[in-house]
């Protein structure tokens, strides 16, 4: 309700006014009737005159002097007289040098306002009538402009003196200035010459000139109670910060089913399917962090493939100088990861360098035992030639630092 007020009272022309008071009445009907008791022209910008040339529909300036003066207030008249007008007097040099350390053509906050306008003006579509009038789509809605006159159907640059967005759409069809179309009132120069007076210094009561006059005090007649020190406050503001309005009359909304009038708390659709989904978080900035256990299974991989890749080619001198022999036959044995031979471990099968092989070695760098299991190494002497001969047929070669290793024979040992 309390927005809908304002939207109401800040509303620049018939209009929108009327617009914003069927939504009211929408809202609660009581409410809207209880609004035009209060009679809307005295306090809504759709009825003020355009040749003030200011939109202030509060009394917000009177509080703000009333705040300024606030410690000033509780002393006698005299004193109180005298320390307004010491403060008045530093005030006058304090603002005036601020202006003049400013170069725009306008006041700075009249010039922030007139940035916001500028990106508005983005948002019309101007259709030109004559040089200095234009007709001006804003959305669905169609306005009239006049450079000339310096009016606008919506009567904001009427009031306040400071060119609308529409105004400034048709400005910049016709390349011009902005800021030659705001009132003088607002420009840097006018702003010199209100700070341009000053107060003169006045002595203290001890170098006062003295009469022989008697002049008694005006009779005091002090009320019953405490005098009122502070300002008559809102009902419903903040009695903790000052000046600060509470929640009251602003209307929430829930996160759960984003309709307004209750919270997540005592939302109706709680549990239920038809509330929205929660929103998606938010991703984090960088790269994202890898986890320890695919780093470890891709170095497991890597290490595999490796094992796998590995081959013990014929005829080479492999690790430590063991001869790598080759053959083909058949062979009995373990299986190729286990650590010691197993005598159940039955198995047949034809293939290069597994098993006993007729006509060569077994593939393999390693040791040879014999049937009786006696080693026979075959290690290379300063020659180069091994010193063991061809295997006999109870031999087994067990490859040690090779991919290919074979385990086999029931006497074989580790």
């Amino acid at each position: 309700m309390k927005l809908a007020f304002w939207k109401i009272a800040q509303s620049y022309n018939l209009a929108d006014m009327n617009d914003a008071y069927d939504e009211l009445e929408k809202a609660d009907e009581a409410a809207a009737l209880s609004f035009k008791r209060y009679n809307p022209k005295c306090f809504c910008r759709a009825y003020m005159s355009t040749s003030c040339k200011a939109d202030v529909i509060t009394s917000n300036l009177a509080e703000t002097f009333n705040g300024y003066i606030i410690h000033a207030r509780n002393k006698h008249l005299v004193d109180m007289m005298e320390d307004i007008r010491a403060q008045l007097m530093q005030r006058l040099v304090v603002k005036r040098k601020e202006m003049q350390q400013h170069t725009g053509l306008l006041c700075p906050r009249i010039q922030e306002r007139l940035e916001k306008e500028k990106h508005e003006a983005a948002k019309c579509r101007v259709i030109p009538s004559s040089d200095t009038l234009f007709e001006v789509g804003y959305y669905l809605d169609t306005l009239t402009v006049d450079l000339d006159a310096r009016k606008c159907t919506c009567r904001k640059w009427d009031l306040n003196g400071i060119p609308c967005c529409h105004a400034i759409a048709c400005i910049f069809f016709c390349h011009g200035n902005t800021e030659d179309y705001v009132h003088e009132s607002y420009t840097r120069e006018m702003y010199l010459k209100t700070y341009s007076g000053t107060i003169p210094p006045l002595e203290g009561e001890r170098h006062w000139p003295t009469v022989n006059m008697p002049i008694d005090p005006p009779p005091i007649k002090v009320g019953p109670g405490r005098p009122r020190k502070n300002r008559v406050k809102d009902p419903h503001e903040n009695p903790k910060k000052q000046g600060k309005l509470t929640r009251h009359g602003i209307e929430m909304t829930c996160s759960n089913c984003q309709r307004k009038g209750h919270n997540k708390r005592s939302c109706p659709n709680k549990g239920s399917t038809s509330a929205l989904p929660p929103p998606q978080p938010k991703r984090k900035r960088g790269r994202p962090k890898s986890t320890g256990e695919a780093s470890i299974s891709t170095v497991h991989m890597h290490e595999s493939q490796v094992h796998h890749d590995n081959t013990v080619e014929p005829g080479r001198i492999g690790k430590g100088g063991k001869v790598a022999y080759t053959g083909r036959g058949r062979g009995r044995g373990a299986d190729a990861g286990s650590i010691q031979a197993s005598t159940s471990g039955k198995g047949r099968g034809r293939g290069r360098g597994k098993g006993r092989g007729r006509g060569g070695l077994p593939q393999g760098i390693g040791v040879l035992f014999g049937s009786d299991g006696s080693v026979m190494t075959n290690v290379m002497p300063m020659s180069g030639q091994p010193v063991a001969g061809p295997p006999t047929e109870g031999n087994i070669n067990v490859s040690q630092g090779g991919s290919n290793q074979i385990i086999g024979s029931q006497n074989t040992t580790f």
